[in-house]
């Protein structure tokens, strides 16, 4: 009887003890990893998980283990129109419905080389998200995506021969040449829906750097394995290249996910009349542009890209399979407008006509005036500027047809006003102060002459 109550008051004061113990939070795990700014660590799984609870008599420590995973966050900032995006993350949520669900009125279509996710069709033949390609994406909005899943162990990539939609599976900016340098079959790189390349061949390079969270067209010869460099540090939020500012008289850009590249070889540039600061645009037969560059070296090869036409929307905003590409100069210091004759080189596939991915060279040039309007004693004014969004605009002769067309930071019309007829020294005011703040730009028509000002939004 006394053993009987000896041994009940035990458990009753051990009882005591630990109700009244505050246990540790617990906070380790039974394996993962993880990698920051300045610290990079890893736990093996089956460690045994250690917790102690103490009080004044009692001391108690009990080891277990349980499951956990310890996930990583990327943030991809996807811009309005298109853009290639990848994670270097295995996401822990692979669908890409359940992905993109809180961005339902922000997504229009998303694919790869060969599947696709159309929401408003109800198709998806892509399913699971997977690590191991990039995707090109069309977005209403601006929106930022949040990627949550475990770091990937062996960053390689397996590339077959033709055109791959290449991931970034690194934290950080990687630099081009140094990660195809010992890749000899690879032919080009280039941005989805961008202007910039990697084109070894003519020693052309805008591009610098992959950036983790885009994705990049890559051409290549022959199949291979990529190896990306191991990166300790913290994962950027990746902002998406800002579109081009266009100052010449011909319709704004469209950059789709298609484009075909077309080198022009410094010997081909050398004596052809194109001057620094001249826009070189690409044109479909029927008078769209579909591409344009500023001339900034104009003696170097250089090359640019013509986009196609985007089959998802009303109305034709880029080439078609199949049609003549065709250039012309822009000169803004003197408002001249040439005609550009191209002759191809053959060793490429194209020759001058354009195809999705499709890749030409230009071989000789020759420069052509057009009958383009000069007004040299046209000028205008706008005050005050900067302003809180209301600019008077004031013109020094009466013009004929007047209209302006106003576009932001990156090029997307916001309005076009119909000003028509405007007396001499006449003042036209301007309010943009429902718009956001930042820059926009002024552009001016009126039978053949075209200005263009710079204004901001405070």
């Amino acid at each position: 009887m006394m053993r009987k109550l000896l041994l009940t008051g035990l458990a009753l004061a051990f009882a005591s003890c630990v109700f009244q113990v505050k246990a540790q939070q617990v906070v380790a795990t039974s394996g993962g990893s993880y990698e920051g700014a300045n610290l990079s660590m890893s736990w093996t799984v089956g460690e045994p998980v250690i917790e102690t609870f103490n009080t004044g008599t009692v001391s108690l420590t009990q080891g277990f283990q349980q499951p956990y995973n310890f996930y990583l966050r990327q943030i991809l900032n996807i811009p309005m129109g298109w853009s290639g995006i990848s994670s270097y993350l295995d996401p822990a949520i692979k669908g890409v419905e359940g992905i993109f669900s809180p961005y339902q009125n922000d997504l229009i279509i998303m694919s790869t080389m060969s599947s696709i996710y159309y929401p408003a069709q109800s198709i998806n033949t892509i399913g699971n998200w997977d690590y191991q390609t990039g995707y090109q994406l069309k977005a209403e909005n601006d929106f930022e995506l949040t990627i949550t899943g475990s770091k990937i162990q062996n960053p390689e990539l397996e590339l077959a021969e033709g055109w791959n939609l290449v991931p970034v599976l690194s934290s950080c900016d990687v630099e081009v040449e140094n990660l195809f340098a010992d890749f000899d079959a690879l032919q080009i790189v280039k941005e989805v829906a961008g202007t910039d390349l990697y084109w070894p061949a003519y020693n052309i390079n805008t591009l610098g750097n992959l950036s983790p969270g885009k994705a990049y067209f890559v051409a290549a010869a022959d199949g291979g394995t990529l190896t990306f460099p191991q990166c300790t540090k913290a994962s950027p939020v990746v902002r998406q290249s800002s579109r081009p500012v266009n100052i010449t008289p011909w319709n704004a850009l469209h950059q789709t996910a298609a484009s075909h590249a077309i080198a022009f070889p410094a010997e081909a540039v050398l004596n052809s009349g194109i001057m620094p600061g001249d826009v070189l645009g690409v044109f479909t037969p029927d008078g769209l542009c579909a591409g344009q560059m500023e001339m900034t070296m104009p003696n170097s090869s250089f090359a640019i890209t013509a986009f196609a036409n985007d089959e998802i929307t009303t109305g034709k905003d880029g080439f078609e399979s199949g049609e003549a590409l065709q250039f012309k100069i822009y000169r803004p210091s003197t408002n001249q407008e040439f005609a550009l004759e191209v002759s191809f080189d053959p060793a490429l596939p194209n020759m001058g006509v354009f195809a999705s991915h499709g890749l030409s060279a230009a071989q000789s040039l020759k420069l052509q005036t057009l009958g383009f309007n000069e007004s040299p004693d046209f000028t205008f004014g706008v005050y005050p500027n900067p302003s809180h969004g209301i600019f008077n605009l004031s013109l020094s002769q009466n013009p004929r047809n007047l209209k302006i067309q106003i576009s932001d930071i990156r090029g997307s019309l916001i309005k076009e006003i119909e000003a028509g007829s405007q007396s001499l020294g006449s003042i036209f005011q301007i309010d943009l102060s429902g718009n956001p703040k930042g820059v926009y730009f002024l552009k001016l028509y009126d039978d053949g002459f075209v200005g263009m000002k710079k204004v901001v939004v405070e």
